[in-house]
């Protein structure tokens, strides 16, 4: 049994990222038609609620029989054997509800943009939300759950598998990936960030226990602030861009020290990311020919000597990453167009 995601399953968890929601969403609209607008089915807070959780436990499962089809233990795979000092779960935690903060002024503009063009905004929530009850049914529907079967997929597989392509592609792609998996042009920039820090925090911890700590604590934020200040509301006034770019930049000095934190705990040296290409020789089987392949000089930095993934050449590597992007982007554009009342 393997201890190491590829290429070749980051690619196929990506898609089937786009699609398990999608399969999902499709049978739910199906019984909610056989059952017939009179049943009141569509609508149930109940129904749209299993729905939800149904949704997220999908990429749960499509990272487990990806796993179990292509025989690598998803276990030693996503990280979840590895350890970290108790700090750093206390610091990810912090930096998961401070993140919340930060980007709010940013998100704030976004949301104004998108409405001033005539996008219909939504607050993604399938459930009441005026009640104590309703409140803790939300953590773990929407805070807890999403947290763990997002990052197993997202960074557990996906980024893992992109090890051997260095930190840019693997963080990048996982990001992005990511971030079209929720098909909603509102939430496109902060889940890019978002997902980017994720895999950072992954790739030089090799921990997903930490990212999904911190996606639990961001999430649980936002979900306490749109329960006590559900009702708040105030005009926008043009000051509010300047307090969003100091947020930013903030945030990003913020996540940068940790990041750097981790690395140095972690025995990493050198730059965050190298952009600079080195050419190596690399006995890259397509079509049974060697070629000589183009990777970062970051790649040479990590010896896993239980990664035993050969490096593609660019051909092939391109075609199974652009794939799923353009297929994300696809369905992002069909969803931005029903929101903006176009289908």
């Amino acid at each position: 049994m393997q201890n190491r995601y590829n290429i070749q399953h980051s690619s196929l968890g990506a898609i089937w990222g786009l699609g398990a929601p999608l399969i999902i969403t499709i049978v739910a609209s199906i019984i909610a038609a056989i059952a017939g607008e009179e049943s009141g089915l569509a609508n149930s807070t109940a129904f749209l609620v299993v729905t939800s959780v149904l949704t997220e436990l999908s990429f749960f499962f499509v990272m487990w029989l990806i796993s179990y089809k292509r025989n690598v233990d998803f276990v030693s795979a996503t990280g979840a054997k590895t350890t970290s000092p108790w700090y750093f779960y206390l610091i990810v935690a912090l930096l998961g509800v401070v993140c919340v903060f930060l980007f709010l002024p940013i998100i704030s503009l976004w949301e104004e943009l998108l409405a001033l063009i005539g996008y219909n905004l939504s607050d993604s929530l399938s459930m009441p939300f005026d009640t104590a009850g309703w409140f803790i049914l939300a953590i773990f529907t929407t805070a807890l759950i999403p947290a763990i079967c997002e990052e197993f997929l997202f960074r557990g597989l996906v980024l893992n598998g992109l090890r051997k392509y260095g930190a840019i592609t693997a963080i990048g792609f996982s990001a992005l990936m990511f971030s079209l998996m929720h098909m909603n042009l509102q939430q496109l920039p902060y889940t890019i960030i978002l997902g980017v820090v994720f895999g950072l925090i992954v790739y030089y911890t090799r921990n997903i226990w930490l990212s999904i700590i911190m996606h639990f604590c961001n999430n649980l934020t936002a979900l306490f602030i749109m329960y006590f200040f559900r009702d708040s509301g105030a005009p926008f006034v043009w000051w509010e861009i300047i307090i969003a770019l100091v947020c930013v930049l903030g945030a990003a000095l913020l996540i940068y020290f940790v990041i750097w934190f981790f690395r140095r705990q972690n025995g990493y040296k050198g730059a965050l990311f190298n952009f600079k290409k080195k050419k190596v020789k690399e006995n890259a089987k397509l079509s049974e020919v060697s070629s000589e392949v183009e990777v970062t000089q970051s790649d040479l930095i990590e010896n896993d000597p239980q990664d035993t993934q050969e490096i593609l050449p660019k051909p092939a590597r391109n075609r199974l990453l652009i794939t799923p992007i353009i297929v994300g982007v696809v369905f992002l554009i069909l969803f931005s167009l029903i929101s903006f009342g176009v289908i």
